[in-house]
């Protein structure tokens, strides 16, 4: 059976509402600094206005591919999970290689931490340099590339989700 567990959208359409918000405010200065000062000297404004709309076109558009973006959170199955709770999706990672599920809770965030058997080499096997590098902070902070940031991120209550994930690792264990 294959569980798919959809991302929490509603913060991701509240920064993208934000920084498009921000982005034609920085707009609005770079094209008419008279609004923003009364003295005759506008390329302060100017600048600032095309630095800010540069940097909120980036922010918005990296806000719009997870608003906009069908892909599910997590997928749960009986070989494994796969997380793409932060809009990338991370490799799959086999129940046999995973040797304990916790939960941990940091500044109000709960989070699913999954300790692998061999994390250098699951680290290794991602061909993507970006994605190799998250794994490997992830890894360097909680001693693994495995952890998925549920609470805030994913369209299910933490305490259903973690008991999911820890009765799927059981049923893989006992059969």
């Amino acid at each position: 059976m294959i569980i798919k567990v959809p991302i929490n959208k509603s913060k991701a359409t509240r920064r993208f509402t934000l920084f498009v918000i921000l982005l034609l405010v920085f707009t609005l200065m770079a094209l008419q600094p008279q609004l923003f000062i009364k003295s005759g000297s506008y390329g302060f404004v100017k600048v600032a206005g095309f630095i800010g709309s540069f940097i909120f076109i980036i922010g918005a558009a990296f806000v719009a591919q997870k608003v906009f973006n069908k892909k599910p959170g997590l997928i749960i199955d009986n070989e494994g999970i796969a997380d793409g709770s932060l809009g990338v999706m991370f490799p799959k990672v086999s129940w046999s290689q995973v040797t304990e599920i916790r939960h941990l809770e940091s500044n109000g965030d709960h989070f699913i931490k999954i300790t692998i058997k061999d994390p250098e080499k699951y680290m290794a096997a991602e061909p993507n340099p970006l994605k190799r590098k998250m794994l490997e902070m992830n890894y360097n902070t909680l001693r693994t590339p495995v952890n998925i940031a549920a609470a805030s991120r994913l369209k299910m209550d933490f305490q259903e989700l973690y008991a999911m994930v820890k009765s799927k690792l059981e049923a893989f264990k006992t059969r």
